[in-house]
């Protein structure tokens, strides 16, 4: 199944479990994927809007894979659904960037494109946010 419940606390109703070793295995081997990938992790002075694109449509189906995998708890499945959407998201605002070549950041830290710097802010957002939630801290999580 993916998740094993380890306890139930009680008088306020929460539940303790812990992901088994395929859960575990799925979760991690995604995160390692995660980390590989620049658009995410790189705080670069520059990006190419094609490279993110595929990239974007890399960490998607990466995404799909790992959900159809296992079946996982709500709250994992919840979190890389947004993800997914995320790089939805992310693919529509970049039809919207003008820059055909190379995109700086400028003095400030931002993108040189407005359009750009927002997708990407808000696209790094969820993934920080909800990798965060789907990770179990030492494969252990509780929810109350």
């Amino acid at each position: 199944m993916g998740i094993r419940i380890t306890g139930i606390d009680v008088p306020f109703g929460g539940v303790s479990w812990e992901y088994t070793e395929d859960a575990k295995h799925d979760i991690q081997s995604l995160l390692y994927f995660l980390e590989t990938k620049r658009l995410l992790v790189d705080p670069t002075q520059m990006e190419v809007k094609s490279w993110c694109a595929k990239s974007a449509i890399e960490i998607k189906a990466r995404l799909y894979d790992t959900i159809v995998k296992q079946n996982f708890d709500e709250e994992t499945v919840s979190c890389l659904r947004e993800m997914m959407d995320a790089c939805n998201d992310f693919l529509n605002h970049l039809q919207s960037v003008s820059i055909e070549g190379i995109i700086y950041k400028n003095e400030d830290g931002d993108w040189m494109d407005f359009t750009f710097s927002q997708a990407m802010r808000t696209f790094r957002k969820v993934f920080k946010k909800n990798i965060y939630k789907a990770t179990p801290r030492n494969y252990v999580n509780k929810c109350r």
